[in-house]
């Protein structure tokens, strides 16, 4: 049995922040607050993230949690403040998050429990009664490994790399890890961002 595949473009509904309702009257429209119905604003650097082509969703301080290596409460009560080198108490991280005037970066999750990095800004949202945090994860976390190969495919055509045949194939093993855009410029990066939202990739058995 042979296949072909097809791919179908999709229609990419835009929404218009400037337009928006900020149910909550927190300075930031619905569609870019994780929690537009809470009053007290959160600040996350969701700009920088967008401006570099990574890709964020967003969830439950515990299910990112869970997504992350589990550890003990007792580990989370302390944190490295990269800043000012040295520990400090968790609830010092909350206070941060939660001060509208201060920029926290987004928190990042792998396919595998030791790709993370956030763990103690998810368990600090949780503490400052946050239900909704952006997370950047991998792209094709849950395309398949069919999937991942034929978009590869597409995007080493499009960013013209397909001159090197052993640097192509480098690019295809890239896909198959689900995450790509970790080895992207910023120009290709916002290239694949592109290609991904444009096609869904079916399979039609002939």
């Amino acid at each position: 049995m042979k296949h072909s595949w097809k791919l179908r473009p999709i229609k990419i509904r835009t929404i218009k922040v400037e337009n928006s309702f900020d149910t909550d009257r927190d300075g930031v429209k619905d569609p870019k607050d994780c929690q537009p119905f809470n009053p007290k604003r959160q600040d996350w650097n969701i700009e920088e993230t967008e401006k570099r082509g990574l890709f964020v969703t967003y969830m439950h301080p515990d299910e990112y949690l869970k997504k992350a290596s589990p550890v003990p409460p007792s580990f989370l009560q302390k944190y490295y403040d990269s800043e000012e080198r040295r520990e400090k108490d968790i609830s010092h991280l909350s206070k941060i998050i939660a001060d509208p005037s201060t920029k926290v970066d987004v928190p990042w999750v792998g396919e595998h429990h030791a790709e993370h990095e956030g763990r103690h800004r998810a368990y600090a949202s949780k503490l400052a009664g946050i239900t909704s945090i952006p997370v950047i994860r991998p792209s094709l976390i849950n395309v398949s490994m069919r999937e991942r190969r034929i978009l590869g495919r597409i995007f080493i055509k499009e960013a013209g790399v397909d001159r090197d045949p052993s640097y192509a194939s480098e690019w295809i093993r890239r896909f198959e890890r689900g995450n790509p855009e970790a080895y992207m410029d910023l120009k290709n990066r916002k290239l694949y961002k592109k290609l991904y939202n444009m096609y869904i990739i079916e399979e039609d058995k002939i």
